[in-house]
């Protein structure tokens, strides 16, 4: 009986406390309460390769994505990157103008596909 007495004794202080130390912790004010804080971030710009049509494909691709996106693809076909570019426009609402995909197939293709 002594033993049960003491394990439920024991059991009431780590709970007591445990309740008594999440109150105190609640009741104070944390230091940074009500400020703003900022980071500044590095400017990191990704450039891609010199080639006709790269300022197309930045200007376009930029709108909903980074270029490292086309940088990060494993090199692919006309065709594969056809889809891509399709895919873009139709299913994602890019404002692409055919000619302008046209230029930005041919471009990336040529410096980041299997053609050279």
């Amino acid at each position: 009986m002594k033993r049960i007495l003491i394990a439920i004794t024991t059991m009431m202080v780590i709970v007591l406390s445990g309740i008594a130390y999440t109150q105190d912790i609640a009741s104070k004010p944390s230091s940074s309460e009500g400020t703003i804080q900022s980071i500044t971030l590095p400017n990191i710009r990704i450039e891609l390769k010199e080639g006709e049509g790269r300022v197309k494909t930045e200007t376009y691709c930029n709108i909903c994505h980074s270029v490292d996106y086309i940088i990060m693809q494993p090199k692919a076909n006309r065709a594969q990157w056809t889809a891509s570019v399709n895919k873009m426009i139709k299913t994602f609402g890019a404002p692409v103008q055919p000619e302008d995909a046209e230029t930005i197939i041919t471009y990336i293709t040529v410096n980041y596909g299997t053609v050279k």
